[in-house]
């Protein structure tokens, strides 16, 4: 039988997460090298998660120095909800490099990842379906808007060309309004080249793609 209660509650907010120790968060020190930037609508829809689902992820604090490595948002966030104490994990390091690493890769890697448009859009249709709130999830509705309004050119809902399109394994790329199928293995082969040409910085990956695809 599955155990559906949280292991404690913070300040009223469940938390489902392992953590070490429920800490104020006045004593948390956030790292100066921090270069992942949080914006206040990005801090809104933070709070508005751990609000919803409780704390899913705990803030990560490095032994070696004291200070967050990974959750610096979070902890933006439960200061907005007016949290006084929130979940913590306490890390060891073997070097300031290391704890370094796992603070920039807390973002890096993310940004590396693509989207498999078919596969989201089909999960925006649930969501629209069971009018679920879609902030919880990050997505302004505005955004879900634009993903599911059919493009000049493509079938329509419920069309079985495009119900076929979606069960190949290709994946949808958005640049700007246009989107274009290709096969996600050749994709994501190709966006490797890409990378390794032009480097890993988002805007010149960006660039790049625009003006091979002549937009």
């Amino acid at each position: 039988m599955t155990d559906n209660k949280s292991k404690t509650l913070a300040d009223g907010v469940d938390v489902w997460c392992s953590f070490d120790k429920l800490v104020p968060v006045e004593d948390l020190e956030a790292n100066p090298r921090n270069p992942n930037t949080h914006p206040q609508r990005q801090v809104e829809l933070l709070a508005k998660n751990i609000q919803h689902f409780g704390w899913r992820h705990p803030i990560t604090v490095s032994n070696l120095s004291g200070q967050i490595v990974s959750g610096h948002g979070r902890l933006m966030a439960a200061k907005q909800l007016g949290l006084k104490i929130v979940p913590v994990d306490f890390q060891d390091f073997a070097s300031e490099s290391d704890e370094l690493a796992v603070l920039v890769a807390d973002n890096r890697l993310a940004e590396l990842s693509s989207t498999d448009l078919n596969e989201l859009e089909k999960i925006a249709l649930s969501w629209k379906s069971e009018n679920f709130d879609t902030l919880l999830a990050g997505f302004e509705p505005m955004d879900l808007d634009a993903l599911l309004k059919p493009r000049e050119g493509e079938p329509k809902d419920g069309d079985e060309k495009r119900d076929e399109e979606l069960d190949k394994a290709k994946v949808a790329i958005a640049v700007g309004v246009y989107r274009y199928l290709v096969e996600q293995a050749e994709f994501l082969a190709w966006s490797d080249r890409l990378k390794q040409e032009v480097g890993f910085d988002k805007d010149s990956v960006v660039k790049a793609i625009r003006e091979r695809l002549g937009l």
